[in-house]
């Protein structure tokens, strides 16, 4: 019997009750990869679900852990794509802060051998979900001129390797000058500093050089209403997430006004009405790193023994990219 450390929440509340325990493994169904955990992503979305407050609470005993990276150590009867050895990354369904996780085949896909397993852990959520807004929601092609509000989290560095891949224009949006220069050296175009208890619209009224054809927002609150000013007649808004802790209500008026397209984006299982989910589009982003088009950002690693910094680390909005543990499989 494999026995594996979980980070567990046993009352949803307080992510400072969280502890790190050992258990026994379930045992590895018929269609489901076991996956040795070498690094696991980090997302608020974790934090949120640790707190009781994700959209879809989870019942306790609860791990959290949406995104791994790791070796494959045993496969169900049933499943063909996959032997043990394999280098693979995974989208959990949550457990994935463990040293070892069960995981539906479909849900599993290999890396390229020329990605380690940190990045790896910071490919699927971050990556995929840029390239889902970006190909297949907004439908972005070369030289259009995309903003991003809050670019130097997972998601906005991921968007703008994505964009400047297919040869689009990028004005990045921070809120500090190391965050900025984060999103210049993965290519962003146009940086704008988001300075402390500052007017985004008067920021960007004096610094952006014209009009965007989108916005993708990680803020929320009043910055996303500030930002619709700064869209092109039939632009589109994508409202990614809500750092700033608002969500804002956008008048009518300003949509008619504009022709301004509202987009929204919940990519993955999660989202109820997506039925025929897969990886399959991931495969991209191995494509897209092997040819050097993308370089995929380093995360900022810490030992699962010392999640909560980690998570701390995001709460605070501190982190500048992605941020992912490591367990005592990985090797450096």
């Amino acid at each position: 019997m494999i026995k594996t450390k979980r980070i567990i929440q046993e009352q949803l509340g307080n992510i400072k009750d969280l502890k790190i325990k050992t258990i026994d493994m379930d045992t590895t169904q018929s269609n489901e990869v076991l996956i040795e955990v070498h690094c696991c992503g980090v997302s608020f979305a974790d934090i949120l679900a640790y707190e009781g407050n994700y959209q879809d609470t989870p019942k306790v005993p609860f791990t959290a852990g949406l995104e791994v990276s790791g070796v494959v150590k045993d496969v169900g009867d049933n499943v063909k794509k996959f032997k043990n050895g394999d280098e693979v990354i995974a989208l959990t369904l949550w457990g994935g802060f463990s040293e070892y996780v069960n995981v539906n085949e479909k849900f599993v896909l290999k890396k390229s051998k020329n990605i380690p397993h940190d990045i790896g852990s910071s490919m699927i959520i971050n990556y995929g979900t840029a390239l889902y807004t970006i190909f297949e929601r907004l439908k972005c092609k070369k030289n259009d001129r995309v903003m991003i509000l809050g670019a130097s989290g997972g998601i906005g560095i991921a968007s703008i390797e994505l964009l400047k891949a297919i040869g689009c224009k990028v004005i990045a949006v921070a809120s500090s000058k190391d965050k900025l220069d984060e999103c210049s050296k993965y290519g962003a175009d146009e940086l704008i500093l988001r300075k402390k208890n500052s007017n985004l619209k008067v920021e960007l009224k004096s610094s952006l050089k014209e009009n965007v054809d989108a916005v993708i927002d990680n803020i929320g609150g009043k910055d996303t209403l500030d930002s619709l000013s700064f869209l092109k007649w039939e632009g589109s808004i994508v409202p990614m997430g809500f750092a700033s802790g608002k969500i804002a209500e956008i008048p009518a008026n300003l949509v008619l006004l504009k022709n301004i397209s509202i987009v929204g984006v919940f990519w993955g299982p999660f989202a109820k009405g997506n039925k025929s989910f897969n990886l399959n589009s991931i495969s991209m982003i191995n494509d897209f790193y092997d040819k050097k088009l993308i370089k995929i950002s380093q995360p900022k690693l810490y030992d699962i023994e010392n999640f909560m910094n980690a998570f701390d680390s995001i709460k605070k909005r501190e982190s500048i990219g992605k941020v992912s543990l490591y367990t005592s499989k990985y090797s450096k």
